[in-house]
């Protein structure tokens, strides 16, 4: 065995553009052999290993509705003079305080809070209306019994 050097690359897959000229009921088959294709042309190799995290992720929502582009790391190593790669999922997520650009964007999970953060406010504001009427109308309704 040769002493082995590991390249690794990260690239993004473009699916959509191939995938929406095949039949639904075999789209999920086709994408994993795109992206072996894809994997081979751009990375020089002779063998291509998916991982099970990717695999999964490719037929998570079934065999017609795949992916329409993933982000992969593959890592391409020489054993026995054969160039294998071996390719990741990237599920690394960004962190806004390490773009500038983004700290003014509200992403979808905060604004669920916020509604859900206003709609209580909201509930426990007509309580408070609520409760204040009905203390309005006993008043008044003490007044009228002392006249």
């Amino acid at each position: 065995m040769s002493q082995t050097e590991a390249i690794e690359t990260i690239l993004t897959v473009p699916l959509f553009p191939k995938l929406n000229k095949v039949a639904p009921y075999k789209r999920t088959p086709r994408a994993i052999r795109l992206l072996k294709e894809f994997v081979v042309k751009h990375t020089k190799v002779d063998q291509v290993v998916i991982t099970n995290e990717l695999n999964e992720f490719m037929w998570k929502r079934g065999i017609r509705k795949p992916p329409r582009k993933i982000k992969i790391r593959a890592i391409v190593e020489e054993i026995d003079e054969e160039k294998i790669a071996t390719v990741h999922l990237i599920t690394e997520k960004v962190e806004i305080e390490s773009r500038p650009e983004l700290r003014g964007i509200k992403l979808p999970g905060e604004l669920e809070e916020e509604e859900e953060e206003e709609e209580e406010e909201d509930i426990s504001s007509s309580a408070e209306e609520q409760a204040e009427e009905q203390a309005e109308e006993q008043a008044e309704e003490q007044a009228e019994e002392e006249k």
